[in-house]
């Protein structure tokens, strides 16, 4: 019989340790170098746990889920239906005033104009009028713990709680390795939105005539009842 990592859920309270994780897991993650583009790669990485500490903070103050595996060597923030990170009653209070001061005038175009209009359409497509629904807001797996199924246990328990309440659970991919893993744990694509398209290269530096960075959306529905 095999036995699957052990995992544990919590909420707020785990936003320093999953930060900790979180900002060396997505170190080169295209969508985060593309958002904070107008940083250095030392400097980028140097601040990445502060931007991680203020978009937990908003997402625990909004009720999401952090569930861990394996004493943290993979988290996954889960937000809850009808919840949303970009409240403008936790935004402030989670200090995300100084995540739009560190990205300037060109992030906040990136994230506020760019990101969240194209994925909040693709959800309109893809969720098919469906108002409730989960949002996976961050899964990463620590680098020495990769390659022990830990994300995708996760991410089971995640569908297991959007099964149990018979709503989708949503998400964007934001490398072709972790897209490729949420199909075969039954995600279906919905759009490849690309970000930056003349301004940013695949891997979301900053480059004239570049092809931009791709963000593949995705949901995944409940088995309905034989």
């Amino acid at each position: 019989m095999t036995v699957g990592p052990e995992i544990t859920t919590g909420g707020i309270v785990r936003v320093e340790r999953t930060s900790l994780l979180y900002k060396d897991a997505f170190r080169d993650d295209p969508v985060i170098r593309y958002m904070l583009s107008n940083l250095s790669p030392a400097a980028r990485h140097e601040y990445l746990y502060s931007y991680f500490v203020s978009l937990l903070s908003a997402a625990g103050m909004n009720g999401a889920s952090f569930a861990e595996a394996d004493d943290f060597g993979a988290c996954l923030v889960l937000m809850h239906p009808g919840r949303r990170v970009d409240n403008v009653w936790t935004l402030i209070p989670a200090g995300f005033l100084g995540v739009l001061w560190k990205l300037g005038v060109g992030g906040c175009r990136r994230m506020l104009g760019e990101y969240e209009p194209l994925t909040d359409a693709s959800k309109i497509k893809g969720l098919k009028g469906c108002k409730g629904y989960y949002y996976v807001f961050f899964l990463a797996t620590r680098e020495a713990a990769r390659g022990q199924g830990l994300s995708s246990a996760l991410m089971s328990k995640a569908q297991e709680t959007a099964r149990a309440d018979g709503v989708p659970l949503w998400l964007e991919a934001t490398t072709e390795y972790s897209w490729r893993l949420y199909q075969k744990l039954g995600f279906e694509t919905i759009d490849v939105i690309t970000l930056g398209k003349g301004r940013a290269d695949a891997e979301g530096s900053q480059q004239k005539g570049g092809e931009g960075v791709s963000v593949w959306t995705m949901v995944w529905w409940p088995p309905k009842a034989a």
